[in-house]
């Protein structure tokens, strides 16, 4: 029982202890969107919102990601790009980024009109927007525009397709329509051709200048900012660093990074906002390198997707995470631009595979950027010791957002005064058209023109139901006579308007034949010249591959005659180290035969010197003998003679003993003299062989 308890407490408390794990690890995992979007141009003001904090004045070069508002004021208008796709605001328009990431682009549209420009048909670079109405999802690359009325929506599509998915249904729009949806109960849909304005000019104009840049050459469109790269600086080949770019009329002692602000970007942090109107692209891709004294940009290896960076540099001093706007950046702290080849490591939360893309146009390596990341600060930077690269941080550098009051209910009020004030103009009109039709003049005596700014649907049904119950309470107040004859008038007048509103529609739809016959021929112009622009610009690139072609083949050949001298002296000397390696062998081996022939005469030497010994030892030993057998020969003859001497005394020993003490006297100095003889013989007993006959 108490195991069974047991084991049911550790499930209860292991299992929530393992996803609390899981969910922090994939926390750290999460790495932040490798694209953001750009505020590439403000006409007028424009006041952006972060995290839900307050609205502040944007700036040029301002990123833009998840969670921002953007809002621009009357007579204002804006431009956002997110890589190769483009968003344009209209004045008094508000929107809000829901998801930017590397997946989708979802904006939420609260106000206002926007415009999009889809030129890829990745699904990724598709724009999403969320209106009141509904969601509508571009899917092929086109131009399209999105308005949001009081009470209705309105999508034209100028090129390409677009779906809208209201409520209760799916509508898909094609080319060169324009639909005003309204969902106030059952989905209704009005169609009708596009219709042109001032905000339509102005987004004409420019998506005119993108296509007289073209696509680019050096770079990938899916790297946010490019465009402007084209009109401020040129571009140029330089040795192992690839394709370069030059920015022109910089000021005297520019460098990268040093003329713009920072500004605190979750959830990367610090991010570089540059002054220049083309500091975008150069200074949150690639690197810096300085050539003939001059800076140049190198956006490295070709990448379709290039990951973005908030600041490509690396920090003396870096400022911490807790550092905040009001506080800055401290006084203590510079920055330089990374040069080619040199890893960026982040300073926000990252993962190892995210790290390698965010280098992997310059740094390829793996084993180097890890060792880089383990210790960025025992690597040596190409410019940390430069004055001229190093910027010191300054109160300049960090800018405080300047604070703007954006009130909705304000906007909405302006929006529906305006409205109220085309309504108005719009039953004017129709009373001039009334009498234009009996034959009437205004006034001024001129007679008034057809048409007039048409007035919203969902408006002239509102003000047509007051109109019925300001009747219906007329009625009920006045006898049934004059009701009656209220009645025949009310129906007259009913007749005359059905009639006029047939008129009317028919000299509506006249017009609106006339005005697409007239958008026709504007089309057709436009497709004309935009296939003139084109085959021109075809002409151009190609006349460009060509000359790049001939000069990659000129270059080609230069290589190629280099490598073949190269080549040759690379053989030459090849050959030269061989007859040197010959004769130094040629050399080695003389001296290895003159050594050996030493050596053989040493041996020799040797040889005869041991032959000398042995001949000198075995005459040694020779000599040895021939002594040792004289001595013998002396010892035999000292016996026989002994003997001989011993036989005469026995025979003469009568005559001694009468002459005894003579004899004794006599052969005590015989044996004294032989006694001497004896010790000088084992004194000198060289001279004793040398006495000695030779046998």
């Amino acid at each position: 029982m108490i195991r069974d308890l047991m084991r049911i407490f550790q499930r209860v408390l292991l299992v929530p202890l393992v996803l609390l794990f899981a969910s922090s690890a994939a926390a750290w995992a999460e790495d932040p969107p490798s694209r953001v979007g750009r505020i590439s141009v403000i006409d007028g003001e424009l006041a952006v919102r972060r995290d839900g904090g307050k609205w502040e004045s944007a700036g040029v070069n301002w990123p833009i990601t998840t969670d921002d508002s953007l809002a621009t004021e009357r007579n204002s208008r804006a431009e956002i790009r997110i890589g190769s796709s483009v968003l344009r605001l209209d004045e008094d328009t508000t929107v809000q980024i829901r998801r930017l990431d590397d997946e989708r682009i979802r904006v939420r549209l609260d106000d206002g009109s926007v415009s999009l420009r889809v030129r890829s048909s990745d699904r990724e670079d598709q724009i999403e927007v969320e209106t009141r109405d509904g969601r509508a999802m571009t899917t092929d690359p086109g131009r399209y525009r999105i308005d949001q009325l009081d009470r209705s929506t309105v999508v034209t599509n100028y090129r390409g397709h677009i779906d809208f998915r209201a409520p209760d249904r799916n509508i898909g729009i094609s080319d060169d329509r324009r639909m005003e949806i309204y969902t106030g109960g059952r989905t209704d849909v009005n169609w009708s051709s596009p219709e042109d304005d001032d905000f339509s000019d102005w987004v004409q104009a420019r998506d005119e200048r993108d296509e007289r840049i073209g696509r680019p050459r050096h770079v990938s469109p899916e790297m946010t900012g490019y465009e402007d790269l084209y009109e401020y600086g040129d571009w140029g080949d330089y040795g192992d660093y690839g394709t370069v770019w030059y920015p022109r009329a910089v000021p005297a002692g520019w460098a990268p990074y040093r003329y713009g602000h920072w500004v605190f970007v979750q959830p990367w942090g610090w991010t570089w906002v540059d002054d220049q109107p083309w500091g975008f692209a150069p200074f949150h891709y690639g690197r810096w390198v300085l050539i003939s004294n001059r800076w140049a940009w190198v956006p490295g290896r070709y990448v379709a997707r290039p990951v973005y960076a908030p600041a490509l540099v690396a920090w003396i001093g870096a400022p911490g995470v807790s550092i905040t706007l009001s506080s800055g950046i401290p006084r203590n702290v510079s920055w330089y631009p990374l040069a080619p080849r040199e890893v960026f490591v982040p300073r926000y939360r990252y993962s190892p595979t995210y790290v390698q893309q965010v280098n992997i146009t310059h740094v390829t390596n793996v084993t180097e950027i890890t060792r880089v990341v383990q210790a960025p600060d025992r690597v040596r930077h190409v410019y940390r010791q430069e004055q001229f690269a190093v910027t010191p941080a300054s109160e300049r550098f960090v800018q405080t957002p300047r604070v703007v009051n954006i009130d909705p209910d304000r906007r909405r009020e302006q929006r529906m005064a305006d409205w109220e004030r085309r309504r108005a103009e719009r039953r004017d009109d129709r009373r001039d058209g009334d009498r234009r039709r009996e034959g009437l003049r205004d006034q001024s005596g001129q007679p008034v023109p057809a048409g007039g700014p048409l007035i919203a649907p969902a408006i002239r049904e509102r003000t047509e139901r007051e109109q019925t119950e300001q009747r219906q309470r007329e009625r009920q107040q006045q006898p049934q006579q004059e009701q009656d004859d209220l009645r025949r008038k009310f129906q007259q007048r009913e007749q005359a308007e059905q009639q006029r509103d047939q008129a009317r529609r028919a000299e509506a739809e006249q017009r609106q034949r006339e005005r697409q016959q007239q958008l026709q021929q504007d089309q057709d112009e436009r497709r004309r010249q935009f296939q003139q622009r084109e085959q021109a610009e075809q002409q151009r690139q190609q006349q460009q591959q060509q000359d790049q072609e001939d000069r990659r083949r000129q270059m080609q050949q230069q290589r190629d005659q280099a490598e073949q001298q190269r080549d040759q002296a690379r053989r030459a000397e090849f050959e030269q180290r061989q007859r040197e390696r010959q004769q130094q062998q040629q050399d080695q081996e003389d001296r290895r035969r003159q050594m050996q022939q030493q050596r053989d005469q040493a041996e020799q030497q040797q040889r005869d010197q041991v032959r000398q010994q042995r001949m000198e030892f075995e005459q040694q030993r020779q000599r040895e003998r021939q002594m040792q057998d004289q001595e013998q020969d002396r010892r035999r003859d000292a016996q026989l003679r002994e003997q001989f001497e011993r036989q005469r005394e026995r025979a003469a020993q009568p005559e001694r003993r009468e002459a005894q003490p003579q004899q004794r006297q006599g052969r005590g100095d015989e044996d004294q003299s032989h006694a001497q003889q004896q010790r000088r013989r084992q004194n000198n007993p060289n001279d004793n062989n040398q006495n000695r006959p030779d046998n």
